[in-house]
C-alpha cells in the first residue's frame, strides 16, 4: 500500500535548475521506457516460443531477462524518478495545496487506506493488492474531503501451457482511479450504496430506470436492495460524474450518515503526475499538478450543487 501522503519537502537537497532538472528526469523516464518496451518484448516472445517451440531453455532465455529488465532497470529508474521530481518540486507542490485546501490535519480524519477501502466497499469485487498514492485532507468551500489516487488489484490463478496442464498466477486491475470522501455533505437520512455491475455501457442513457439498474446495484448498507429509493436527481448525478471526463466511469457511489464516498475510474490524477506525462517539461509538471487541483475544485462543486444529496423523494 502507498504511503499515507507524500513527504513533499527534503531537508538539505540540493536545489537544480529547471534545465538540470529536466536533463535528470528526462534521462530517467527514457531508461524506464526503453527498459518496459524492451522487457514486453522479450516476454511476449517467451510466451509465444512457449506455444510453438516448446522448449523451457529457450522459454527461460528469453522471460528471465525480460523480468529482469522490469525489476532491475525499469523499476529503480521510476523509483528515483519520483523520488527526484518530489525532491525538488515538493515545495511547490506543498503550496499549491494548502493554498487551494487549507492545511492538513494529523492525524487524517477521513482516511482512504486499505482497511477503510475493504470496509466501505466501493468495489463489489474484493482485491489482494491496494495502492494509494497522493492522499490529501482539506476543505473546499467549507466542506471537509480527503481524496487520494488509487489502484485495486486482485491475482487470479488459471490454467495455462500448450495442453492447458499448468497453473499460472496473474494480476488483474479491479480499479484505477480516484476515491473521494465529503463529510457532512448529505441528508443523514439517506442510506444508498451504488455499485457497478460491470455490464458494458455502450450508449445506454443511465437516467433512464431500466437503463440505470442494468448497471448499477442499489443496496442499503445491511444489503437491502433500494432501486425504488434511486431519485432522477441521483442517476442525473451519477451521469454528470461519468462525464467529468472521456475515460470516466463510477465504480461505486456511497451516500450514508450524511457522508458521501465516491470510487469513480478515471485518467485524471489527483496532486500527482500521470505517468504519460513527458518530464522534460518542468513548467509542463507546474502547470498540470495546479491543474489537477482545479479539477478536483470542480469535482467537488458538481457534487455540492447536486440536488441528489438532498434525500428529496422521486
Amino acid at each position: 500500500m502507498g504511503k499515507k501522503r507524500n513527504d513533499f519537502d527534503i531537508v538539505g537537497a540540493e536545489r537544480m535548475t529547471d534545465a538540470e532538472l529536466s536533463k535528470k528526469l528526462g534521462s530517467y523516464q527514457r531508461t524506464e521506457d526503453i527498459s518496459i518496451s524492451l522487457g514486453v518484448i522479450l516476454v511476449i516472445a517467451g510466451c509465444i516460443s512457449m506455444f510453438i517451440r516448446r522448449d523451457p531453455l529457450l522459454v527461460c532465455a528469453l522471460v528471465f531477462p525480460g523480468v529482469a529488465l522490469f525489476l532491475l532497470v525499469a523499476k529503480p529508474a521510476q523509483t528515483k524518478k519520483k523520488a527526484l521530481m518530489q525532491q525538488q518540486l515538493g515545495g511547490f507542490f506543498r503550496t499549491e495545496l494548502t493554498k487551494a485546501f487549507g492545511p492538513e490535519p494529523e492525524p487524517a480524519t477521513l482516511p482512504i487506506d486499505w482497511g477503510y477501502l475493504a470496509v466501505a466497499k466501493l468495489s463489489t469485487v474484493s482485491f489482494t493488492e491496494c495502492t494509494v498514492t497522493d492522499f490529501h485532507e482539506g476543505e473546499h468551500k467549507g466542506l471537509r474531503f480527503s481524496a487520494a489516487n488509487v489502484e485495486l488489484c486482485r491475482t487470479v490463478e488459471e490454467k495455462s501451457g500448450p495442453d492447458n496442464d499448468n497453473w499460472m498466477t496473474r494480476t488483474e486491475t479491479l480499479f484505477r482511479g480516484i476515491v473521494v470522501r465529503c463529510k457532512d455533505i448529505c441528508d443523514p437520512a439517506l442510506d444508498i450504496t451504488l455499485n457497478d455491475m460491470f455490464q458494458e455501457r455502450k450508449k445506454d442513457d443511465i437516467t433512464d430506470p431500466a437503463a440505470f439498474q442494468k448497471h448499477f446495484a442499489a443496496h442499503t448498507a445491511s444489503g437491502q436492495e433500494v432501486d425504488d429509493q434511486v431519485t432522477p436527481q441521483l442517476r442525473e448525478l451519477v451521469k454528470k460524474l461519468e462525464t467529468t471526463s472521456r475515460t470516466s466511469k463510477l465504480c461505486g457511489l456511497i451516500l450514508r450518515d450524511g457522508d458521501l464516498a465516491l470510487a469513480l475510474n478515471t485518467q485524471y490524477v489527483f496532486a500527482g503526475v500521470p505517468e504519460w506525462l513527458d518530464l522534460r517539461d518542468i513548467d509542463g509538471i507546474r502547470k498540470w499538478f495546479t491543474a489537477s487541483l482545479t479539477g478536483m475544485d470542480n469535482l467537488l462543486d458538481l457534487i455540492t450543487e447536486s440536488p441528489a444529496l438532498t434525500g428529496a423523494a422521486e
